[in-house]
């Protein structure tokens, strides 16, 4: 039996990149998904793709930063699965400006989606977790650690969402839910890795910067996301772990 087998998990903005892959190893491990994305388009061709691989793929579209929106997701959800085992909370978008040229509706916006969105998402879903053991993954980033890598916005609303995923944690730990982060730095998700470091010397100098001597893959967040929703792991709890390859201690 695989681990997951008979679990339903859900990953916000899992059309493509980080988090599709998460949504891809936990149909691998048995459990049924659900994608939750803004964009249709990737988000329906991800679900069928693991529905025709591995097991079956709900795909809801949905604005995160939407409590109408979410309670929708979750209606859905209980609808095709009736229940819910792992939230995996990976949605975000990034501005990189500086405090002197974002805007306010930059500003907001990031806010909106990165923290705003992980509380809906929960919200949404939260009942059924008080009676229902299961496990929360929010993907953080490095730069709530750095404060790099997105100008002010991005940085401020991934601490942000780590100081909920702690209060949560607190809070859910009694009723038997495991509520952890993943904060990944420099993670190749192809396009965006070309479009920060355009030439190969920018891609080289980076890569001096790390111990391990390779950038992070989508695979790697997405081995730590199962690990940490994995019952066998349940003692560690209210952590953000940070994948960078050894490159913050360097």
């Amino acid at each position: 039996m695989k681990k997951f087998e008979g679990k339903v998990v859900l990953v916000t903005g899992a059309g493509h990149g980080i988090g599709k892959q998460i949504a891809t190893q936990f149909a691998q491990q048995g459990a049924n998904t659900v994608i939750v994305d803004y964009n249709t388009e990737t988000g329906e061709k991800t679900a069928e793709e693991i529905t025709t691989k591995y097991t079956k793929s709900l795909f809801v579209q949905a604005d995160v930063s939407s409590p109408e929106a979410m309670m929708n997701v979750r209606q859905k959800v209980f609808e095709e699965f009736g229940r819910i085992d792992t939230l995996v909370l990976n949605a975000g978008v990034a501005f990189k400006n500086k405090v002197n040229n974002i805007t306010f509706e930059e500003w907001n916006k990031t806010l909106s989606i990165n923290l705003n969105g992980l509380f809906t998402t929960v919200k949404a879903f939260y009942n059924d977790f008080l009676t229902n053991q299961g496990s929360i993954v929010y993907i953080s980033s490095g730069s709530a650690l750095s404060g790099t890598g997105g100008g002010v916005s991005y940085p401020a609303s991934k601490a942000g969402g780590e100081g909920l995923m702690r209060g949560l944690a607190k809070e859910l730990g009694p009723k038997g839910v495991n509520v952890n982060a993943i904060a990944p730095r420099l993670i190749d998700t192809g396009e965006m890795m070309r479009v920060n470091y355009p030439t190969q010397e920018a891609l080289d100098a980076v890569l001096e910067k790390i111990p391990v001597r390779r950038f992070g893959t989508v695979n790697d967040v997405a081995n730590l996301a199962v690990f940490l929703a994995d019952p066998d792991n349940s003692y560690i709890q209210g952590q953000t772990i940070l994948l960078d390859g050894g490159r913050t201690i360097a």
